[in-house]
């Protein structure tokens, strides 16, 4: 059975002061104002209460909006609409950052990380805590505060790799529920704390969650944030542990947005209609069939190569004004009223798979049959098998165009592309180096404290 989640908020656990808070604004709260009274977990349900809105919280960020800013970031958006007060328009011209462009994803992700680190300080003083049920919440918890911590090192600070030791500057780590003052930790010690949860979750959660993360959960996340870290082998092993589970199979369609579990998700953010709609900032933003001009439209350059005829994916995108001064293309891969988003699937374990045995030097053979079956569902009657005497650079550039092509726009592709710079790739983003420091979100006002260390202001074009 496909794992899938949908985060209920049950019920307010969290207080200020000794006043109680409606689950409405509990959500609306932000680490610098938030203060847990010591008596708000008495009960295991008070725990799942908060544990479910974490989910909730995090489902609030990665609904397209954390996705949208790594697009803008990199090279297969065009240039959105400079109006008054434009955050896309700012992001995507990577300049000087002279007022705080991300605020609002950086305090939430943290906020996220407090809740979860409240369930951990408190979770033994709860009376009907049963050992399952802590192993479990735990699990779950660490889960998300690596994802959290995982997404935050990817848009604040330089990539794994910038430097040999990756003592540059990462972001703050946090690990108490408390208003401490946490300073940037280095990129390697934000990412050995990530690998430190993830380790922690998959040895502790169950292989059957419901609608939450489970062990093949934690194993592709990790799968995924080692691959970032180009350390191919450790990827490679746990992406074939997720392949190999059986649990998941290659779907017959290419479109993983719809509102159901296509046999390949792995985890998702499950949507129940309009009112609790988790894809919102890809619909908003992307959705072409009722907005004559969307607000994120792709580039020339990437509808060139998306919509070749033989590529059922093609029907994904379409040219306006063709041949007129206006010309532009918009994607329809977003055109619904309701979908789930799927963040974990088994086309991006394969595709990762399949890349790792090209930069270790492993089966070809494995690795074409993974790409393969990217492939041979894309172009139907048109497909023709990959040659098994293709050279290991051509076809890790099949891979990699296949993670382009199917992932477009879901977020993923920049972070590829500054993985590889910092491998020793040479790689431009644009017309710019991949880490020039535009390419960095610029903390909030907040963090600016003695000793923090702000990203340089300086852009890119």
């Amino acid at each position: 059975m496909n794992t899938f989640f949908k985060a209920h908020i049950i019920a307010a656990v969290l207080l200020i002061g000794s006043a109680g808070v409606s689950c409405k604004k509990m959500l609306d709260l932000k680490p610098e104002n938030l203060t847990l009274a010591a008596d708000a977990l008495k009960t295991t349900a008070d725990a799942q209460a908060l544990l479910n809105s974490c989910y909730d919280e995090f489902a609030n960020l990665m609904n397209g909006s954390v996705q949208n800013i790594h697009e803008l970031l990199g090279e297969n958006l065009a240039q959105p609409q400079n109006s008054a007060g434009s955050l896309y328009y700012t992001v995507w011209n990577r300049g000087t950052f002279s007022f705080r462009t991300a605020d609002r994803e950086y305090l939430d992700f943290y906020n996220c990380i407090l809740r979860i680190n409240t369930i951990f300080d408190r979770i033994d003083e709860i009376g009907d805590m049963t050992p399952e049920n802590k192993q479990r919440i735990m699990a779950e918890g660490h889960f998300l505060r690596a994802w959290c911590h995982w997404e935050l090192v990817k848009l604040w600070a330089q990539p794994y790799g910038y430097t040999a030791d990756n003592s540059h500057p990462g972001v703050p780590i946090r690990l108490k529920a408390d208003k401490t003052i946490e300073l940037r930790s280095s990129v390697g010690a934000v990412y050995n704390q990530i690998i430190a949860d993830l380790d922690a979750a998959i040895s502790n959660l169950p292989a059957d969650n419901n609608n939450y993360a489970n062990i093949a959960a934690g194993k592709a996340l990790k799968a995924k944030v080692m691959f970032t870290m180009n350390d191919f082998t450790g990827a490679q092993t746990l992406a074939e542990e997720v392949i190999n589970g059986g649990k998941q199979t290659v779907s017959d369609t290419f479109s993983r947005f719809v509102k159901g579990a296509p046999e390949e998700v792995i985890f998702q953010l499950v949507s129940t209609g309009n009112s609790d709609n988790r894809g919102g900032s890809f619909i908003n933003n992307y959705r072409s069939d009722n907005n004559p001009n969307p607000a994120l439209k792709p580039t020339a350059a990437f509808a060139a190569v998306a919509m070749q005829g033989h590529d059922l994916r093609s029907a994904f995108y379409e040219v306006k004004n063709k041949g007129k001064a206006n010309e532009f293309y918009i994607c329809h891969k977003f055109d619904k009223d309701v979908f789930n988003v799927p963040l974990l699937h088994l086309t991006d374990m394969l595709l990762l798979r399949a890349e790792c045995i090209t930069e270790n030097g492993g089966d070809k053979s494995i690795a074409i049959a993974d790409v393969d079956k990217i492939r041979k569902r894309a172009y139907g009657a048109n497909w023709t098998a990959i040659d098994p005497a293709i050279a290991t650079g051509a076809l890790k550039d099949s891979i990699r165009l296949q993670r382009n092509l199917e992932m477009s726009f879901e977020g993923d592709w920049t972070t590829q592309l500054r993985r590889r710079g910092a491998k020793g790739e040479n790689i431009k983003i644009r017309i710019s180096d991949w880490n020039c420091p535009g390419m960095l979100m610029q903390f909030p006002q907040s963090e600016n404290t003695a000793g923090f260390i702000f990203n340089p202001e300086g852009g890119c074009n």
